[in-house]
């Protein structure tokens, strides 16, 4: 696998990683509904400026566009409500770490469903990723860190993510739709789902909106809707979604340290080694896969 791949997804994840923290910053500013129905919307500011100007909207089929309408609504729509309540209702790298079991679910269901060739290296990477992410997980805390409900949304979402983002995204692509337009029904497909959940709020006016939630959703906006999935799509077109899903679980180090820095998290051993885990497995798939 070649280096622009593996850098297109380290930066896929980055971009990924500094969304969480922004949406821990917005949901803290706006209720959550609200915030989540504004984002897709906020995305799409900067993804039909940048398909006009490359010029690369290529659908394809009726099919190919059903596909990622539905992609969108797993990722976008179920997988996202899921995370929104997790952290929500628990510390963001928490969430963060146990919605990171994604790297497995896509690599199993890119070989599964797919069937792309199964490789060791693929399955030992997702593995260390999911050790790497229990390990980072602190099981000591307040009742918040007990609480079943929140671990259950993360683990769920986990899974939706993981498939959502292997799957639909590699199908379109190889049937012949171009990353900015999967990308434009991705974004546009979300904000009609969130657009219905939240149409009942905006007719009772409970959808409560601060012009400082407004600013970091623009910003969640911009690296989760539009930058982070450019630069994953993009690395898509280069290599298997069974080698690249593992080095996209990344983005749970990159969400503790962010957390470190800004939230004033502390760090563990057991963190700092779940962190080398997690870059082994990047190694692993480098060299490998």
């Amino acid at each position: 696998m070649g280096i622009t791949a593996i850098l297109l997804t380290l930066g896929s994840a980055l971009s990924w990683a500094l969304t969480s923290v922004l949406m821990k910053l917005g949901l803290e500013r706006m209720s959550r509904i609200g915030f989540a129905a504004i984002r897709p919307w906020m995305g799409l500011l900067f993804i039909i400026p940048y398909a006009f100007l490359t010029k690369g909207l290529q659908f394809g089929s009726a099919k190919l566009i059903l596909v990622a309408s539905a992609g969108s609504f797993l990722n976008a729509f179920l997988g996202t409500a899921l995370f929104y309540y997790a952290i929500s209702n628990g510390p963001l790298h928490r969430a963060s770490i146990l919605s990171n079991t994604s790297p497995f679910w896509a690599v199993a269901s890119a070989v599964i469903v797919l069937h792309e060739p199964p490789t060791l290296a693929s399955f030992i990477a997702a593995g260390l990723v999911v050790l790497g992410a229990y390990l980072m997980f602190e099981r000591k805390g307040s009742a918040d860190g007990r609480r079943i409900l929140p671990v259950i949304a993360a683990l769920g979402a986990g899974a939706l993510l993981g498939f959502a983002s292997a799957v639909p995204t590699k199908y379109c692509l190889e049937g012949g739709m171009s990353p900015i337009a999967y990308e434009l029904l991705f974004a546009g497909s979300a904000g009609i789902w969130w657009g219905i959940v939240v149409l009942p709020g905006l007719v009772r006016k409970r959808i409560s909106v601060t012009r400082s939630g407004l600013f970091i959703a623009l910003l969640s906006a911009f690296f989760g809707y539009f930058a982070g999935w450019i630069l994953w799509l993009t690395a898509l077109r280069h290599a298997p979604a069974s080698l690249l899903s593992p080095i996209s679980g990344t983005s749970v180090l990159f969400t503790v340290l962010m957390s470190i820095a800004f939230l004033g998290e502390r760090l563990t051993i057991r963190t700092a080694i779940g962190g080398v885990l997690a870059f082994a497995a990047v190694i692993i798939v480098s060299l490998f896969g």
